[in-house]
């Protein structure tokens, strides 16, 4: 068999021959050895609880630093923490690095930041008791203490809604959906993926049958999306707000989790109405009652904090490679979370799993070629925008600031660095166990990563998908053109549980998990740094055309001629 088609059980067969002749790199004469013998100081020292870091780490950025919201002083003071630990490693490069000059003034998509500083929510009569969930983000807070009856407003359209509340909503808190209709938690809440499903994974996916009819919804002809110079739909928050209601009230999922995100952070607060996520339970409990004829009454103490044009960074650190420190391997993962928890599953834990794997190679001397850095990516909850703009400043080929007649970024041209670019790895699927890597449609990629995976068969990495997968940031430097991958992860309880709710700590975390990950991790990364030549990459994304009048002008990120480089 080829290593390209070679199945897992062929690897089994052989893993034992693995001691005594060394693994080379895609069976080229002269190619480099897999170094066992770093890998096992990496195994030592990462799988022991008592030399192993990563949990250490996790409980101080969750813990004691505490959510990590995008734009807010929360993610700065974690951020500064990570700087001050990288450098006590030894590491180089350590900072908080900016993100580049928005022309639009927009700041990237922040021109706020927020944080909440104080939520006191509480039903007074005809019950007493606390109502647990938090503020939707960039949503103001109350103005001190207030208390109000509960309405049930679950009417949308603009007409009835006028004539209905008309004058009879004011120091009122709305209610604005129906309760949800729970169902019994049947199904195990945390698994792994069984054997079945990462060989499923392993298998490339079939597109439709022909002559499958299409489930696409189509457009009725002659309609139209409702863009610029639309009519804007009905806003029934604006209506609440200007009605005088003291905030609006939502629920979701059920079981004790509440789903928080953000609102918008172009609206000042004085634009806004105060916007609560409550769990179902308390959301249902309350509704119910209104709906029984009984006036609910609750009062909230709840302070929001805005902050105009917060400085926006991403966290980089940094091995400098011996030969070739030019060229380098980037591990990330984005450092950002949402507010109503601390974000351990989302993303903290990963984060601290590639800080872990960067102390490991820093700490075992482990032989590294190329540089290895660690990027902690901000604003991904908003759309990848820290890796976005990495990439773009640092290799192009991909969508950079925003420009006034380009309101969702200029491509940058490729640069010279974007060749020396070797791979990026990201971990954000929760905190599960590493059970593969998906490697993205590159196939010519696949049979090097089961080659590099044959020392961490035995902690749980057996598998390379080569489906793709997106919704994180390797996906920025996929669509630059460059290698950039995704771990397969165990789920655990990911969904429904922690991602996005006010259930994200660092009890959900699993130790034995991270420890293998941050292993698994640091040994990637080795391999990578060594191997004999620049990994194999897709064919490069097509890029839309650069006018004429725009070639040759100065790049808004660096300020130096935009002329393409190639790779």
């Amino acid at each position: 068999m080829t290593g390209e088609i070679m199945n897992r059980r062929g690897f089994l067969a052989t893993a034992g021959a693995a001691v005594l002749a060394p693994v080379v790199f895609g069976g080229r004469a002269g190619a480099q050895a897999i170094p066992y013998d770093a890998i096992g100081r990496i195994k030592t020292m990462g799988l022991a609880q008592s030399t192993s870091e990563v949990m250490k780490t996790a409980s101080y950025m969750m813990d004691v630093l505490g959510p990590r919201l995008s734009g807010s002083p929360g993610i700065r003071k974690s951020g500064e923490w990570v700087v001050s630990k990288m450098k006590e490693w030894g590491l180089t490069g350590a900072g908080l690095e900016p993100w580049p000059t928005d022309p639009t003034g927009t700041n990237n998509g922040f021109p706020r930041g927020w944080q909440n500083s104080k939520f006191y929510l509480h039903a007074v009569a005809p019950n007493a008791f606390p109502i647990t969930g938090m503020s939707i983000a960039w949503t103001p807070g109350t103005n001190g203490l207030v208390r109000g009856e509960c309405v049930l407003v679950t009417e949308t359209d603009e007409k009835t809604l006028r004539e209905k509340y008309t004058g009879k909503l004011k120091n009122k808190w709305v209610l604005g959906q129906a309760p949800i209709d729970m169902r019994a938690q049947w199904d195990p809440v945390a698994r792994r993926y069984t054997e079945e499903q990462l060989d499923q994974m392993e298998t490339p996916a079939r597109g439709p049958e022909f002559g499958t009819p299409s489930t696409t919804p189509q457009r009725p002809p002659g309609a139209q999306g409702g863009g610029a110079g639309q009519p804007q739909p009905f806003n029934r928050n604006n209506f609440f707000r200007d009605e005088g209601a003291l905030g609006v009230f939502a629920t979701n999922k059920g079981q004790g989790v509440v789903n928080i995100l953000g609102g918008t952070r172009t609206d000042a607060p004085d634009q806004q109405i105060p916007r609560i996520n409550i769990i179902a339970e308390h959301y249902g409990r309350i509704a119910r009652s209104v709906s029984q004829g009984q006036n609910v009454t609750i009062e909230a103490d709840i302070r929001n904090d805005w902050f105009d044009k917060p400085e926006m960074f991403n966290v980089v650190g940094e091995i400098r490679g011996t030969e070739r420190p030019e060229e380098v391997v980037i591990l990330g993962g984005h450092f950002d979370s949402f507010h109503s928890a601390t974000g351990a599953t989302d993303n903290g834990g990963a984060c601290a799993t590639m800080l872990e794997a960067m102390r490991l190679l820093k700490s075992t001397k482990a032989p590294l070629k190329r540089t290895v850095r660690v990027c902690l990516w901000n604003g991904e909850e908003q759309g990848l925008i820290g890796s976005r703009l990495y990439v773009a400043q640092h290799f192009g080929g991909g969508r950079g600031v925003p420009s006034k007649g380009n309101p969702r970024g200029e491509v940058v041209p490729v640069k010279r660095e974007h060749g020396r670019c070797q791979v990026y790895f990201n971990l954000d699927n929760g905190a599960g166990a590493i059970r593969g890597v998906h490697a993205q449609g590159n196939q010519a990629i696949m049979p090097i990563f089961r080659q590099w995976m044959e020392p961490f068969r035995d902690i749980g990495m057996t598998h390379v998908s080569s489906r793709s997968t997106g919704s994180t940031d390797h996906a920025s430097f996929d669509a630059a053109g460059l290698p950039g991958f995704q771990f397969v992860q165990d789920p655990i309880d990911y969904e429904p549980k922690t991602h996005h709710t006010n259930m994200d700590f660092y009890e959900s975390l699993q130790p034995e998990d991270m420890r293998r990950n941050a292993v698994m991790i640091a040994g990637f990364a080795m391999l990578a740094s060594n191997h004999n030549s620049m990994l194999p990459r897709k064919p490069r994304p097509p890029q839309p055309a650069t006018p004429p009048a725009q070639q040759q002008q100065p790049s808004a990120v660096t300020g130096a001629p935009t002329t393409p480089a190639s790779p």
